[in-house]
């Protein structure tokens, strides 16, 4: 049997429970009851609750990386007469075709530029005449004009003429398709890392060789190029790999990406002050690792709220 202090014990409890009950439902109304105004763009809270946590949007120096499927598209090779053009061996035939065309193409271009000289010489001397000179003129643009047709063929599919034949033969080229959004951070000459399917857990430093001069209209990607040196040939044309791009961005304006939130292809956060919550809609551009960069939309030193922002998206838009 219980006695009186038992009882007297239980009722106490019981007290504190209901009382512990009855805060939690004051807490939650905080949160549950909020006055929504100017179709959604304000929401203004009972009082300042720990539901919605915030961060002050800042700027600074952001490092990450950017992970890209790649092809291996061709072999630089040695040829056996020192007075040949380096080999390069595409996976592709008909850009082997294209190659050999553009190389073609070079010659020709010499050819009439020699032979063009060697008729103003002698029309200067009177050995030939106007007629023959003309047509040694209308020979080099037709020239010049194959030339620049073959190098913009090669341009639109991520090679610079004007660099290929620099590469040493004991080489590869990887080509990897890179978002726009990207390219601004690529350059020249910078380092990158390529993992290959055919040789899983080793790592290889490559380095960008060339960013293509033409956006897909279709992906919005541009071809970046990744020149990797091929000791042994262990590396094939065509074979598979993955491409880490290394990113950095200096002094960029950023907040956590979970504080963003996006509604039929456009994108908000929300600022908070105090109780009252206003949405913003903001202009996006990297994300980099736990951050994302935002142009426009922000004022550095903002309150943004990046714990809780899908429950204000709810009570913001209705959904």
């Amino acid at each position: 049997m219980f006695g009186y202090k038992n009882i007297i014990y239980i009722i106490i409890f019981l007290l504190f429970v209901s009382c512990t009950k009855d805060e939690e439902k004051t807490s939650n109304s905080d949160f549950l009851d909020p006055v929504v105004k100017n179709n959604g763009q304000v929401i203004v809270l009972k009082s300042e609750n720990g539901v919605f946590k915030t961060m002050a949007a800042k700027k600074k120096a952001l490092n990450s990386e950017y992970m890209a499927p790649a092809t291996v598209v061709a072999s630089i090779l040695k040829p056996r007469l020192k007075e040949a053009h380096t080999i390069i061996l595409f996976d592709d035939e008909e850009l082997n075709q294209l190659y050999t065309e553009y190389l073609q193409s070079i010659a020709h271009y010499k050819r009439d530029s020699d032979y063009l000289q060697r008729v103003k010489d002698m029309y200067a001397h009177k050995a030939a005449t106007g007629t023959e000179l003309k047509q040694a003129e209308t020979g080099l643009t037709d020239a010049a004009t194959e030339m620049a047709e073959k190098e913009g063929q090669l341009r639109m599919r991520g090679f610079d003429p004007i660099t290929m034949t620099d590469i040493p033969p004991g080489n590869i080229w990887l080509i990897s398709n890179v978002p726009e959004n990207i390219i601004g951070s690529l350059e020249n000459g910078k380092p990158c890392t390529v993992l290959f399917t055919s040789y899983p857990g080793e790592r290889f430093t490559g380095k960008i060789t060339a960013v293509g001069d033409v956006l897909d209209r279709q992906t919005r990607t541009a071809k970046v190029r990744i020149t990797l040196a091929n000791p042994g040939e262990r590396f094939k044309p065509g074979m598979y790999a993955k491409v880490k791009f290394p990113i950095e961005e200096e002094n960029s304006l950023s907040v956590p990406v979970s504080s963003v939130i996006s509604v039929e292809g456009k994108n908000y956060v929300f600022v908070k002050n105090r109780s009252i919550i206003k949405r913003k809609e903001v202009i996006t551009e990297n994300e980099m690792g736990e951050d994302i960069i935002l142009l426009d939309g922000i004022e550095e030193g903002d309150s943004i709220v990046y714990e809780g922002a899908m429950l204000l998206k709810g009570l913001s838009f209705g959904f």
